[in-house]
């Protein structure tokens, strides 16, 4: 059985092959479909929207058409089409009525007000990149800063809301464990519910891996996120403040997330309820047992596993194969635990597991510091053939880390924030598998990343996602591996060792082969100092560390805008692959930073502008960048 992501014509061959869509919809509804597929003999093709309801249809033996109707939620959905009967069946086309075009970046179910954007009567600190100070790891470069309930800062909502997620940080306590304080929520001046904020998950010191000390010193990941319903819903015009109600305490507020959550999912019928097992929504009792029961359970009679509303307290991971689980919403079904490593759904590694779906759920972590010896993401090990689509993940080491070897995972319309380390990483030898629609921000490390240690990870996608403050290292990387792209990502605010891509041959990672694309990525105010010296790297860092990057690396319609240090830096050994074209640099000190490499770069329709020190800042006379035409705005150059 095989899975892939694509668009044009697809071949089913084997019976449960299958191809799967991330269509998006501004709002709930039924919408027509006009499928277009081939078949050399009769036979069935299924349809299923969300892993829900799902349509059967006939295939005859030449080319048609079939019109149905489809049941889509507002934002990213998966529309799975599997050949269930017959020959090769070749899916040519699917067109959907009402579909919303996908832009650059994640399509957001949320509105985000900036503090600094909106009333306040605090101090504003930023802008200032300056790594570890508290503006460097912002949205913006910028936030508030509130002492005392005469401060606040006010929203002004222009839509419809019913629950709130504030980015803030609070102070830490002398021995690193953490303070509590709490935010008042008022609206036209009148209390409606009180945010219990905490640092225990935010604030680390010293050098890689970091710790809890403060007498380490540099401090940073600074921030944290709390998020709750409002007891009623808002409407457009109204003034949402947000006041400390703990004395003697300064809040900085970042920015506030504005969400209208929908009614809770229903339960699918039949399904295996994990609370008829034993297991406890209010979170007081362990119910690890009783969602392994409820597992086993529902594989057996080949039905889902449901997760109600509640907060189920877990005290290992849950190893999932051949199952599909739902929850009620991320706002409303909760998997959480009381020590570090001991939540999340994770496949089998060595024998891959296979056909896991997992849908609508919040994966809830209480990890406080960066353990790398210790498996802590909300999904890890391996899953073939599989789906992850509607989750929320935070306080975890990663969102995700998935080994390989494995094929044919789709990932969609996932958040994930405030891990200690990467956001997601497709680690050895996966192949085939698609992340797109996600919404990452404060991640420990790598928004994104593709590491081909050991076995190559291949023709892997990042599409249409949204990476945000990763406060270590880049947006998106691709660390060796063959035919791998990043597309239509929006990567902004990198602080420390990253750019908001990365090409490279690092971390003992197989070397990068066939084709690697960079295409239609915006990033803004990416690229970062080192913590400790004066080296720093741009926007988009291609660095060959440990070999040659000589296959064909290719960025197309990138947008750089504002970035810290120059829009492009070449590190490392030698490289001839890399070709730019149609780049716009808009606001750098240089427009290209060439450092200790030798090879060449092709250049076409690179144009830069704002560019305040020089357009190509070098000292390395063996590095050559080819002018293919239509370049312009870095043509000064200078040596430091």
């Amino acid at each position: 059985m095989g899975s892939r992501s694509a668009s044009g014509t697809v071949i089913l061959t084997a019976n449960e092959d299958r191809v799967v869509f991330s269509p998006i919809f501004e709002k709930d509804g039924m919408y027509p479909a006009d499928i277009m597929f081939s078949s050399s003999e009769p036979g069935y093709i299924r349809l299923s929207t969300n892993g829900y309801e799902p349509v059967v249809l006939a295939v005859d033996a030449s080319s048609q058409v079939s019109r149905v109707n489809l049941s889509f939620r507002r934002g990213a959905n998966t529309l799975t089409v599997s050949k269930i009967k017959g020959s090769n069946v070749e899916i040519h086309s699917i067109e959907i009525r009402g579909a919303t075009q996908a832009l650059r970046g994640a399509f957001a179910t949320y509105d985000q007000y900036e503090a600094e954007d909106s009333y306040n009567n605090g101090n504003t600190i930023g802008p200032d990149r300056t790594y570890s100070q508290m503006p460097s790891e912002a949205s913006q470069r910028k936030a508030v800063q509130l002492n005392g309930d005469q401060q606040r800062v006010t929203f002004t909502l222009k839509d419809s809301f019913n629950a709130i997620s504030v980015r803030y940080s609070i102070p830490n306590s002398g021995n690193g464990a953490g303070l509590e304080g709490t935010l008042g929520v008022f609206v036209d001046n009148q209390f409606i519910v009180n945010l219990t904020c905490t640092s225990k998950y935010s604030w680390t010191y010293g050098g890689y891996p970091f710790n809890r000390d403060p007498s380490g010193g540099w401090p940073h990941h600074f921030y944290d996120e709390v998020r709750s319903f409002l007891p009623r819903t808002l409407t457009v015009g109204t003034q949402v403040s947000l006041i400390p109600l703990t004395d003697g305490l300064t809040f900085t507020i970042d920015l506030a997330d504005f969400y209208l959550v929908r009614s809770p999912y229903p339960q699918p019928n039949p399904s295996a309820n994990i609370v008829d097992f034993g297991a406890d929504p209010s979170g007081q009792s362990d119910s690890t047992n009783a969602i392994n029961n409820a597992i086993n359970s529902a594989r057996s009679k080949n039905i889902p596993v449901w997760i109600p509303q509640g907060t189920f307290l877990t005290t290992s991971r849950i190893t999932v194969n051949q199952i599909t689980i739902r929850g009620a919403g991320p706002w409303y079904s909760t998997l959480t635990t009381n020590s570090p490593g001991n939540v999340g759904l994770f496949g089998q590694w060595g024998n891959p597991s296979t056909n896991v779906e997992v849908y609508d759920l919040h994966i809830l972590g209480v990890t406080q510091q960066r353990i790398d010896t210790m498996a802590d993401s909300g999904f890890g090990g391996s899953l073939t053939n599989s789906i992850i689509q509607n989750v929320w993940i935070a306080h975890t080491k990663c969102g995700m880390w998935l080994d390989g070897p494995f094929n044919g995972l789709h990932i969609t319309s996932v958040i994930i924030r405030d891990t200690w380390a990467d956001g997601i990483n497709l680690h050895q030898g996966i192949s085939n598998t698609v992340i797109e629609q996600c919404d990452l921000r404060n991640t420990g490390d790598d928004g994104l990343a593709m590491w081909s240690q050991n076995n190559a990870d291949q023709n892997n996608i990042f599409r249409y996602n949204t990476i945000r403050i990763p406060v270590l290292a880049n947006g998106i990387a691709i660390y060796g591996g063959s035919d791998n792209s990043a597309t239509d990502n929006l990567i902004s605010d990198t602080v420390c060792e990253g750019g908001g891509l990365q090409a490279a041959n690092r971390f003992d990672a197989v070397p990068l082969s066939g084709t690697t694309s960079f295409a239609r990525n915006t990033l803004l105010r990416c690229g970062s100092p080192n913590r400790y010296n004066s080296d720093h790297n741009g926007a988009v860092w291609i660095w060959p560390q440990q070999s040659d990057m000589n296959t064909p690396t290719i960025f197309t319609n990138i947008d750089i805008g504002d970035s810290s240090y120059s829009g492009l830096t070449f590190w490392g050994s030698s490289s001839t692959g890399v070709q730019f074209g149609s780049v716009v640099i808009d606001g750098a000190p240089y427009a290209i930073e060439v450092r200790s490499i030798q090879g060449r770069a092709y250049f076409r329709n690179v144009t830069a502008s704002d560019i305040t020190m020089a357009g190509v800042q070098t000292c390395d006379p063996g590095f050559q960048l080819v002018d293919q035409g239509g370049n312009s705005g870095w043509s000064t150059q200078r040596c430091n």
